[in-house]
């Protein structure tokens, strides 16, 4: 009887091991921390590849966004079009300013021409007229400006360069307004959307 016990003592011992063991092997699965994203050093800050992307950005949608804009001043016959595409002239060509300056702070040159993407966009609308004109622009533009004011939050909220930051405020205020003037055409498709990512 007392071997018995004794085996049936050191069975509990055993199997308690076993227990205690096993979140260890839990732990060591644990995948390991991401890197930091790398950083480039400015008397103004450090300047991350988002802040670089940015600026890209607000160079490359001021020169697509000032010209079809000056086309729908030209051919809509639509007020509210018209009147978005006034704001949005006036307002990018600010913001390029803006932009070139804070470039020129940095020791950046941005680009002088848009993305291929938007040429393609800006080479179908060369050939539209009336409403077909209209309704292309006040989409293209209205989702553009969607995709930009994710990163220009992103950008906002986490740059520490103090030239970025600002331009990043004027970036986001001007984009946000163009939206809204844009979404008064009665032009936008709101399904043309991305549908928004809980993630």
């Amino acid at each position: 009887m007392r071997t018995r016990s004794i085996l049936g003592i050191f069975g509990a011992l055993a199997a308690l091991t076993t227990a205690c063991a096993a979140p260890q092997q839990t732990m060591a699965a644990t995948p390991p921390t991401p890197k930091p994203a790398a950083l480039t050093d400015s008397k103004y800050g450090p300047l991350s590849a988002a802040d670089v992307k940015l600026m890209n950005l607000v160079q490359e949608t001021s020169i697509r966004e000032i010209t079809l804009s000056q086309w729908a001043l030209q051919r809509s016959a639509n007020p509210q079009v018209r009147a978005a595409a006034q704001m949005i002239v006036t307002q990018h060509v600010q913001l390029q300013k803006e932009d070139l300056a804070a470039a020129a702070q940095l020791g950046l040159t941005l680009p002088d021409k848009p993305a291929e993407d938007m040429q393609i966009g800006i080479d179908r609308m060369a050939k539209e007229n009336g409403k077909t004109f209209d309704t292309d622009y006040a989409n293209t533009l209205r989702q553009a400006h969607g995709e930009a004011f994710i990163l220009i939050a992103q950008v906002r909220a986490d740059t520490r360069n103090t030239v970025v930051r600002p331009l990043a405020d004027s970036a986001n205020n001007f984009i946000k307004m163009h939206m809204q003037v844009l979404e008064t055409t009665g032009d936008v498709d709101y399904g043309q959307l991305p549908v928004p990512d809980a993630s």
